[in-house]
């Protein structure tokens, strides 16, 4: 977020952001990181983080790279979320209790609109 209001020509900077390198736990209970900018471009910081949110940025870079955002594969929605799978998210607990580590990824999605559910990788059809 910081690359991006620099990009705006907005100054920012990120604060405690060292926290997260030198112990990211502890970085977490003492409230993580934020990205500060000068009062008088708060505003226009909200307006880009917004767009951000929204998937509006996204969108735009899409366009300009000619690629197409992701969809829903029924309604052609943008409005939907990414959700794992119960049996990933039970591996990848067993995991994290046994070997401490997370290799999964979020790859289902499910359409906010319609209720229709897909996999990563599944084309309309």
């Amino acid at each position: 977020m910081r690359a991006r209001l620099d990009a705006d020509g907005i100054p920012a900077t990120v604060a405690f952001a060292n926290h997260v390198i030198a112990n990211w736990p502890i970085s977490l209970a003492l409230g993580g990181t934020s990205v500060q900018v000068p009062a008088g471009f708060l505003g226009q910081s909200r307006q880009i983080l917004s767009d951000y949110s929204a998937g509006a940025l996204e969108s735009v870079l899409n366009e300009q790279l000619g690629l197409q955002s992701e969809r829903c594969l029924r309604c052609s929605s943008m409005n939907f979320q990414r959700t794992m799978p119960l049996r990933e998210r039970l591996s990848a607990i067993a995991i994290i209790l046994f070997l401490a580590v997370f290799p999964t990824r979020c790859n289902r999605f499910i359409c906010k609109d319609c209720g229709y559910q897909w996999e990563w990788g599944e084309s309309e059809g």
